[in-house]
């Protein structure tokens, strides 16, 4: 699957091809393991594809990209151990995901963007949750009424540029024109959304992560996001982040709404 899926496209194709599977793994990843979402994480197939789509776009990544606060080289992008780690018992995975996140949001490394903005204030974080929900009802992203995350996950932010990458493609490969002139909003859509609600955080979120887990898993991840994130910056020519707030998390215990973004579809 993964050999037709990048070597019987354009180059430019496969890459985006691969970044949305990247982006969809990784998503399956950062949920909670004892969801049906983690389900993709366990699957080996995805678990290939992902592996191969990292390999190609470390292949694509440049050498000499200028780094900002918590980036790693975007070459760095592997899954093998990643993978190599989901192969544990999903009970243990389970129980490490509960020890390194909790059940409250305020740990050492928080899975919600919000959690590390400069402000406290919850006028302004509720602002930041509307811009990304906004997002999303505009990309049709649907409220989920069983989901018991917030907006700001990383796993659905994540799994949100997936589904725009998806879209992009499929517009895209259309034989409408109406329909290919949707492809460059997508295209945007990911550029502003990426530097307004990932950039900024992740690679901040990954250096904690890697700092305060003992975990083969969390830490093969912190790595791994590091580096794609880096290598999305670069892609889309955002400077790289200097400010080292971000590293500092400032975590609000109030609930907040939650979103889900289910499964890259068109």
């Amino acid at each position: 699957m993964a050999a037709v899926s990048f070597q019987s496209v354009g180059q430019d194709q496969a890459v985006d091809i691969a970044r949305g599977h990247l982006y969809s793994f990784l998503a399956s990843t950062f949920s909670d393991p004892a969801g049906k979402h983690f389900d993709a994480a366990l699957d080996p197939g995805k678990q290939e594809v992902a592996a191969a789509a990292a390999a190609l776009l470390a292949a694509e990544a440049p050498r000499d990209a200028s780094l900002g606060a918590g980036e790693r080289p975007p070459a760095g992008v592997a899954l093998a151990p990643v993978v190599a780690a989901l192969q544990a018992p999903r009970a243990l995975l389970i129980e490490e995901h509960q020890k390194v996140f909790g059940l409250l949001i305020g740990q050492t490394a928080p899975l919600n963007e919000t959690e590390y903005c400069r402000s406290t204030d919850a006028f302004f974080r509720a602002q930041q949750l509307a811009d990304i929900a906004g997002f999303y009802a505009a990309f049709g992203v649907e409220r989920s009424a069983d989901s018991r995350e917030r907006v700001d996950h990383l796993s659905i932010e994540l799994e949100f540029m997936a589904h725009l990458i998806e879209k992009e493609l499929f517009a895209a490969g259309s034989a409408d024109s109406s329909v290919r002139g949707k492809a460059a909003v997508c295209r945007d859509a990911q550029r502003t959304f990426f530097e307004a609600h990932l950039m900024w955080w992740v690679p901040g979120f990954a250096a904690l992560l890697r700092k305060g887990t003992a975990t083969d898993l969390y830490r093969s991840l912190a790595d791994s996001l590091a580096a794609f994130i880096t290598a999305e910056r670069v892609r889309f020519g955002v400077a790289p982040n200097a400010d080292l707030s971000s590293l500092s998390p400032r975590p609000s215990l109030k609930p907040e709404e939650t979103m889900e973004c289910g499964p890259i579809c068109h």
